[in-house]
């Protein structure tokens, strides 16, 4: 790697220059490809240590590369593909890409008090209890997404603590006898909190896309909220190619993504 920064990144912050310099590199390698070191990469470029560390961080949270104590910096390897539309579960979606989803379940409890803002979506009093679930999902051997569910206690009761690993909906559809209504889903770029990223091996605060729905009865009774957490250096995000609308006709309404149907579920 010799790329060096070109006369158009040499006005910038010395920082932003390194990095676009890296991106061009980073770019045309191989995935898993080992960077050099920090030392030597600053030496490299001619900048200090913190300075190099501010251009890999970006680096780091727009996807590109991953960064690992003990190993180094690595170039991402290729993205998996998650359909957002039409909307499938995640172990669907992947088995029609022939790909193999690994679960593995890092916690499990009956009965714990929830956080206010998964009370609220649950429509919970003020001292009731959730069973709550957290799922690490895996490809290939390497994780994908970090997975979190509050589902009420009443509900949780009627299902085995070894199905928790199970697609949620198809859990309180099947086992628990839950007649489903609708999903209110939404989906959002945030900085990972410190134990979503130690679960998904990254640096506390790099971004994920957070995806979040709350599961409704046809009686329209909240039965669970969930939240699922994609590092964006693995995974990306595909719409399924629509019609477009030809002159002087008007286009079709889309469904609300926050309200998608559930017998596609999440």
């Amino acid at each position: 790697m010799t790329h060096e920064p070109d006369a158009r990144t040499r006005s910038a912050p010395r920082y932003l220059a390194v990095t676009e310099a890296l991106r061009a590199e980073i770019t045309a390698a191989s995935p898993n490809t080992l960077l050099p070191t920090e030392q030597q990469l600053a030496r490299r470029f001619g900048v200090s240590r913190l300075t190099l560390r501010r251009a890999l961080g970006l680096l780091e949270r727009s996807g590109l590369v991953s960064r690992q104590r003990g190993r180094g910096t690595t170039v991402s390897p290729t993205k998996i593909r998650r359909l957002l539309a039409p909307l499938y579960t995640l172990e669907e979606d992947l088995r029609q890409q022939g790909l193999k989803l690994e679960t593995r379940v890092l916690r499990y409890e009956t009965s714990t008090e929830p956080p206010d803002s998964v009370r609220k979506e649950l429509q919970l009093r003020r001292r009731s209890r959730v069973a709550v679930v957290e799922l690490l999902r895996l490809v290939d051997g390497q994780v994908i997404a970090h997975d979190r569910a509050w589902v009420p206690t009443a509900l949780a009761a009627r299902f085995r603590p070894e199905e928790v690993g199970d697609p949620l909906l198809e859990v309180l559809r099947d086992r628990a006898r839950v007649q489903l209504g609708r999903l209110a889903w939404e989906i959002e770029i945030l900085p990972s909190a410190p134990e979503v990223a130690r679960a998904l091996g990254v640096t506390s605060g790099v971004l994920v896309v957070a995806s979040r729905a709350t599961a409704y009865s046809r009686q329209g009774v909240p039965v669970s909220r969930s939240e699922r957490c994609y590092r964006i250096d693995r995974v990306k995000f595909h719409v399924a190619a629509q019609d477009l609308p030809t002159g002087g006709r008007r286009a079709p309404r889309a469904p609300s993504r926050r309200h998608s149907d559930m017998a596609r579920e999440r």
